[in-house]
């Protein structure tokens, strides 16, 4: 009985990391990939995300939600970021190194500009990519982990 708790439980996880991938790839529709704008600086972007991801993973969730514009912050409380992340480290363990990070320029219907950082990090039991977008004002816009 325990070990088929256990089984709907792992499922319910990755029904909820699927769901959560899904949202991410649908809000990106409409949206086309470019090169970086010139008012975003490559280095100071993937600076940006790695700190977003350092709060994160030191469980510093409300230091984490003040890196956020105001429509993020509206949608996701540190309540939500650390029951997210508690699932995660369940999952893939302890943060161990940044393995690789990579930015793009993003263009929404609107024509407003975006940077998107995309960074793989190692955790004990395999990796997470983070894809972190921010707004010309360096606030995070989006932010998910797959």
């Amino acid at each position: 009985m325990a070990k088929n708790k256990a089984g709907r439980t792992g499922l319910l996880r990755k029904g909820i990391i699927m769901v959560l991938a899904m949202a991410a790839a649908l809000s990106l529709i409409g949206c086309s990939g470019t090169k970086l704008s010139g008012d975003f600086d490559e280095e100071k972007v993937k600076a940006a995300a790695q700190e977003a991801i350092d709060h994160l993973v030191a469980g510093e969730y409300e230091a984490c939600v003040s890196l956020m514009d105001e429509e993020m912050q509206a949608a996701i409380s540190a309540e939500v970021l650390a029951a997210n992340m508690e699932a995660m480290n369940e999952q893939k363990g302890a943060f161990q190194e940044y393995k690789s990070c990579s930015v793009v320029g993003q263009k929404d219907k609107d024509g407003t500009e975006y940077a998107v950082a995309v960074v793989i990090a190692a955790f004990e039991k395999g990796n997470l990519t983070f894809t972190v977008s921010f707004d010309k004002e360096m606030k995070m816009h989006g932010f998910w982990m797959k």
